[in-house]
């Protein structure tokens, strides 16, 4: 009964630090996540400065009836669950799918292209996230069943 409890401990005792080590990779995404967004959206305020207010606003987006069509879908992926791969990108649309920079002109500052590598980055870090959050709540719940476990054993 003791060698079990002793597997239990040891369990335990891994499974804490993986929840500590995912949380702090948690912290890490959202911090990289925090940056891409701040660095995207000062890259589009510099877009705007450079070409005027009115050049980069909403009137630049096409109209309620065009058809839009997105470049990246989230896709979740629970039959890989067990790889610890919930989400993942899938590109959409191949080739057809137009560059939303062209909105804004043929010749669009550097600025506005940096916002956009930053956006997409963005995406792939709250992807990672989802990732890691799933990978720490199935470590919780590991947790709390080896706990009960282990109650039971010493009961």
């Amino acid at each position: 009964m003791s060698e079990e409890l002793e597997k239990v401990c040891e369990t335990l005792d891994k499974l804490t630090l993986d929840a500590l080590t995912l949380m702090e990779e948690q912290i890490q995404l959202k911090l990289s996540l925090e940056n891409a967004m701040v660095a995207g959206e000062s890259n589009l305020a510099k877009t705007r400065y450079i070409l005027g207010q009115n050049s980069v606003s909403v009137l630049q987006l096409p109209s309620e009836d065009a058809e839009m069509t997105a470049n990246v879908k989230v896709v979740d992926k629970s039959e890989k669950y067990l790889d610890c791969k919930a989400v993942e990108i899938q590109k959409c649309g191949g080739e057809d799918v137009p560059n939303p920079l062209k909105w804004f002109g043929v010749l669009v500052p550097q600025n506005l292209h940096n916002a956009q590598k930053m956006f997409t980055q963005a995406i792939n870090y709250v992807v990672d996230s989802v990732n890691v959050q799933r990978k720490l709540e199935e470590t919780c719940v590991k947790l709390k069943q080896l706990k009960e476990y282990k109650k039971e054993l010493l009961g």
